[in-house]
């Protein structure tokens, strides 16, 4: 199920009101826009909405409201959302053109009853600050919740910049995989690796080919005792070392590139995330960062594919235009930012415009500097 319209407005009718409006996301979606245009408030409002499906606290405060459109196959779900602080004032949704779930405030609600033949609606009240599609799930009776909340518990968000399990080690090396959260996408790599190698033996060779593609020379990976001799404590604990060309030392964790392991933590739970047949969304906010531009475009790229065979949903953000020029810009997604509103421009909904770009003869990176994604050729450009 793929995530396709996205409305978000917060704080309505309020000088510090947002409104993200109608954005239009495609499968593979590059996330572009000038410094302070939306990009990392969007992707929060998206997580934060996962979060609330999943049944965890909200970090928005304030008056919101969402308006969101899913696709399933050939079917489309429209979830609608409003809450204050933590007061839930409205929640419906509708499976293609029929509403399915209609709540109100007080927790007062209809939903549809679907473990037997016919159309049947059953009453019901639960706490003000639970959301319908969290409390009601029933997977016999109200089998469209579910692939909400399916959405919700296999998208995975990256924060590139960030330390994406760098500094976290385990105590242990066996694990089962009832014991993880893989929607922390900063903890240890160890446990990944583990469960990675156990349901399929081909998942070492797929890392280390995928770390070769970028642009790593890489031989060996796994699980090492690491001793800290600054550490105060004296328990055991376990780190991912890898080996490159030329290099017989085991490098630890610790003592890789920021940049490298990036990539590689990122690599390592993408490739889990796949074999253990996951679909849903993928966020990865500033990819890239930390890489010089040859590996940031081939990872892009490798990323890309990989998602594409995987029928996995991505959305990627940036500002570089090493990046921008490496990916086709059909598949970009350009926001702009005016006042409080945030406006998204991507092939689907401004296909004339994009397709005209390639009659330029410039670059990616022109397309969004210029500026020519707003109105694409002006009547001064056609006469010349």
């Amino acid at each position: 199920m793929y995530l396709r319209k996205f409305t978000f407005r917060e704080n309505a009718g309020q000088k510090i009101e947002w409104l993200i409006d109608n954005l239009a996301l495609g499968e593979i979606n590059l996330m572009v826009g000038k410094n302070s245009s939306g990009k990392t408030r969007t992707l929060n409002a998206i997580t934060d909405l996962v979060n609330m499906i999943r049944g965890r606290e909200a970090l928005i405060k304030g008056r919101v409201s969402y308006d969101v459109t899913f696709s399933n196959n050939d079917s489309e779900l429209r979830y609608l959302l409003e809450f204050d602080e933590e007061t839930i004032s409205l929640e419906k949704l509708f499976l293609k053109d029929e509403i399915v779930l209609d709540r109100g405030s007080g927790g007062k609600g209809r939903i549809k009853y679907q473990a037997t033949p016919g159309a049947m609606f059953l009453d019901f009240e639960i706490l003000h600050d639970q959301l319908a599609c969290y409390a009601k799930r029933d997977r016999l009776q109200h089998p469209f919740i579910e692939l909400i909340h399916n959405w919700a518990i296999s998208l995975r968000r990256f924060d590139f910049s960030g330390d994406l399990g760098k500094n976290s080690y385990e105590l242990k090396t066996v694990f089962e995989e009832r014991e993880i959260d893989f929607s922390k996408t900063n903890t240890s790599l160890v446990p990944f690796l583990y469960l990675g190698v156990n349901r399929s033996d081909q998942f070492k060779d797929i890392i280390m080919e995928d770390m070769r593609d970028i642009g790593y020379e890489m031989e060996d990976l796994g699980v090492i005792h690491y001793s800290d001799r600054y550490s105060l404590t004296k328990q055991d604990r376990y780190a991912i070392y890898t080996t490159e060309a030329g290099l017989e030392k085991k490098v630890t964790q610790r003592d890789m590139s920021q940049g490298m392991f990036r990539a590689f933590s990122l690599l390592v739970q993408i490739n889990y995330h796949i074999i253990s047949g996951a679909k849903g969304c993928i966020i990865i906010d500033d990819i890239g960062e930390g890489l010089d531009f040859k590996k940031a475009r081939n990872l892009v790229n490798l990323l890309v594919s990989k998602a594409e065979k995987a029928g996995i949903q991505m959305i990627l953000s940036t500002n570089d235009a090493f990046i921008m020029n490496a990916v086709d810009i059909k598949n970009w997604a350009v926001l702009n930012r005016e006042g409080n509103k945030i406006s998204l421009y991507n092939y689907e909904n401004s296909k004339e415009i994009f397709e005209d770009f390639k009659f330029t003869g410039l670059n990616n990176f022109d397309f969004y500097a210029s500026e020519f994604f707003k109105s694409g050729f002006t009547d001064d450009d056609i006469e010349e």
